[in-house]
């Protein structure tokens, strides 16, 4: 069982720290009742000193309570009895479901019974905690980076909820000496597999919501699979229906996901790609490899006696490796690759799902391949930047005025359902008997709704719909800059968002991405911008479509070709519907011109870079727009009405 090493300074320090990160992370949901059983139940570090198979010593430090209590005030303490509690939940009041379980499961964790009993309580308790907390994830996903008083107190909810479940399951691993020994491989597989698997949980979390991952979860990550690598126990099958495909996952699997999320740079990822990645990681867990610190094929360092995730192995420098592990993904990249290549035609291993999207499996190649030097040295600044977010915002920035003036848009084209546009799409049906028979909707007391343009000052388009947000410079190279948000970061900021960005005392504004955001503890939000073009023009842009409804023009930049680095001209489109080989319309300064979409430069979840080539017009069309730009002769056709006023 555990003793405590009290000659141990280190030991006592760790301690601390731990204790304080527990007194910090009790969910501010709480009411003062559940702070009141909190108090007595926040989880102390136990210093476990257990003996292995070769007689060796190895101390783990598990922040896990003590187990005071004789029976459960809440359900008999019996797997029947818990079956019988949670089927006694309000399920369709997800408050009242979060409260009772996460009061459950605190005075569980303080139950003094068998670890066989205590495993199947937990296994009946695990999937409604999954429940909850999918359900609780609505409040603070896709919500601004900087969350708000309630999406802020439910993620803390939700991470207490899987923290306290992680709990459990550490507690039967700490009484391993009390396991029965004809149970002991099955019972401390499952064990160590579910604390495992409990820890990924609030990991996804913090990634997910930009923060610092909670002290301690990289340290228990590591021990525990140290345990049961020194068990032999790593690479037995565990059947789990939490998984994503209800498939069985080893103890050695669920590591590797949380390995390969850690070393995937979750920071630059969009909060909906994260996700979708690490259900995708139990499958690609299999194809990565947990080597010797020594081979050439490690990419990465896991230390396990190091808070930390998996580090670059080029970037340690005087170290000693002797209780590491090396992580090889040079299959798991290489196949990323194959794919990207062969689209369609890609036979490999690997399942890529369609979700992933080509700019996420770039990243994942880049941020799981070789470590690329940085181009430029950070240099800290001061002073501010200007920054508009998105495409619409950075558009109308770069354009001075709305997209509606660019395009020249008629009421057809801005409103789809003008009287004018509804005429049209009846067409030559008009004049059948019945073609203009309709519904008489004309009372009197029916407010009409303008759907189109209201001019310069229309409250869709103008300053009060795309704020300039200055923000303080922390540093900054050639490439970009970080930025720092004093203030409520607004909610379409993502990672991969496009924006315009303008420097103090200049007019023009240049083009920059949002590589990565990271939420700094005591230090608000800051971010990390790419610089794209110091300059690009303003345009619209329409894909060409051979069948079916004509598309309409959306907002498009383009950028200059740069000889120097031969680099050619480019165009940045919104992220659909426009794709490679794609031919579009591009309406510039008035006139269009047809372009090809060669091949994609890059892309983010908000938008796409293309290189393109201009199209010639056919002949036809060529000869006619020709005679028509030389003719001036005054035919009866002409209106002259619409030009008075502008001379």
């Amino acid at each position: 069982m555990a003793d405590y090493d009290s000659a141990s300074a280190l030991s006592q320090l760790r301690t601390k720290l731990l204790q304080c990160f527990h007194r910090r992370h009790d969910p501010s949901s709480a009411t003062d009742e559940q702070r009141n059983v909190a108090a007595g139940a926040r989880p102390q570090t136990h210093v476990l000193d257990t003996t292995v198979m070769d007689s060796t010593t190895q101390k783990m430090h598990l922040r896990i309570p003590q187990q005071t209590l004789s029976n459960l005030s809440f359900a008999e303490g019996t797997e029947k009895g818990i079956t019988q509690w949670l089927a006694n939940l309000p399920k369709a009041n997800i408050g009242e479901t979060a409260r009772q379980l996460y009061q459950g499961l605190i005075e569980l964790n303080q139950y003094d019974v068998a670890p066989d009993r205590r495993l199947a309580m937990l296994e009946r308790i695990r999937p409604e905690v999954h429940y909850v907390c999918s359900a609780l994830s609505k409040y603070y996903l896709g919500q601004s980076i900087v969350l708000e008083d309630k999406p802020r107190k439910v993620a803390n909810l939700s991470q207490s909820l899987q923290n306290h479940l992680a709990n459990g399951y550490k507690i039967v691993v700490a009484q391993e000496r009390s396991i029965k020994s004809r149970d002991h491989a099955n019972l401390m597989t499952l064990a160590l597999q579910r604390s495992i698997r409990g820890l990924c949980g609030p990991l996804l979390r913090a990634f997910q919501l930009y923060c610092p991952v909670a002290d301690g979860i990289w340290l228990e990550l590591h021990q525990l699979y140290q345990m049961a690598r020194k068990r032999k126990l790593h690479q037995n099958p565990v059947n789990d229906s939490e998984s994503a495909n209800k498939q069985p996952l080893s103890i050695e699997q669920c590591y590797l996901v949380a390995l390969l999320m850690g070393s995937a740079r979750p920071n630059q990822m969009r909060q909906s790609a994260m996700g979708r990645l690490f259900a995708t990681l139990e499958d690609w867990s299999k194809h990565a490899r947990l080597v010797d610190p020594d081979d050439g094929k490690a990419l990465f360092i896991i230390n396990p006696d190091m808070d930390c995730p998996p580090r670059y192995k080029s970037l340690i420098r005087g170290e000693s490796l002797d209780n590491s592990l090396g992580l090889d993904t040079r299959h798991l990249v290489s196949d990323i690759k194959n794919f990207m290549l062969e689209g369609n035609d890609y036979q490999g291993d690997l399942k890529i799902p369609g979700t992933l999207g080509i700019e996420l499996l770039q990243h994942l190649s880049q941020s799981w391949g070789d470590l690329a030097e940085r181009t430029f040295n950070r240099i800290p600044s001061q002073g501010q930047l200007r920054v508009s977010i998105g495409m619409s915002a950075t558009h109308y920035r770069i354009a001075g005025k709305a997209f509606a003036r660019i395009i020249d848009a008629t009421d057809e084209e801005l409103n789809p359902f003008s009287d004018v546009a509804q005429r049209a799409k009846q067409g030559g049906w008009t004049g059948a008997f019945d073609g203009a028979q309709s519904v008489e909707w004309s009372g009197g007391n029916i407010e009409q709704i303008n759907y189109g343009s209201q001019g310069e000052d229309s409250d869709e388009e103008g300053d009060d719909a795309y704020p300039i947000h200055s923000l303080p410079i922390v540093n900054h190279s050639p490439g970009g800059f970080c930025l720092t948000w004093p203030k409520d970061v607004p909610k379409q900021l993502q990672a991969g968002e496009l924006l315009g960005v303008q420097e103090a005392n200049e007019q023009d504004w240049s083009l920059a991405v949002v590589r990565w955001i990271r939420q700094v503890r005591g230090g608000g939000t800051q971010m990390g911008i790419e610089l794209i073009a110091p300059h690009c023009t303003p345009c619209a842009a329409k894909l060409i479509r051979k069948t079916g409804e004509p598309s309409q023009y959306l907002r498009a930049l383009l950028l200059p070709e740069v000889t120097a680095i031969d680099r050619p001209a480019t165009i940045i489109t919104p992220r659909l519907p426009f794709q490679v080989n794609s031919k579009i319309s591009i309406l510039q300064g008035g006139s269009a011109q047809r372009a090809h979409l060669t091949s994609r430069v890059t892309a983010t979840g908000s938008f796409s870079q293309f290189e393109y080539h201009l199209i010639e017009q056919p002949r036809e069309e060529k000869n006619q727009s020709e005679t028509a730009g030389a003719s001036l002769a005054v035919s009866a056709e002409d209106d002259f009405d619409s030009l008075w006023k502008s001379l």
